[in-house]
């Protein structure tokens, strides 16, 4: 089962673009046993629906209807 709130949490992070690194130093606090592997993977499953795009090494959310949670 997906963990919205997780997804919830990113979408938030990635208001400004930001590398993988930084996202998984956010993170670390809300979640202390999340593991990189399993953010990237998280991140890889939202670009393919749209909702977070890759530009030039960073991580960003897409603007439109689902961005907003």
């Amino acid at each position: 089962m997906r963990d919205k709130r997780l997804e919830a949490q990113l979408l938030l992070l990635l208001r400004e673009p930001r590398t993988l690194e930084d996202l998984h130093t956010a993170l670390q606090a809300l979640r202390p046993g999340l593991r990189k592997a399993t953010l990237f993977a998280l991140l890889v499953r939202l670009r393919r629906e749209g909702r977070v795009a890759f530009f030039q090494g960073r991580f960003s959310a897409r603007e439109g209807k689902d961005a907003n949670i």
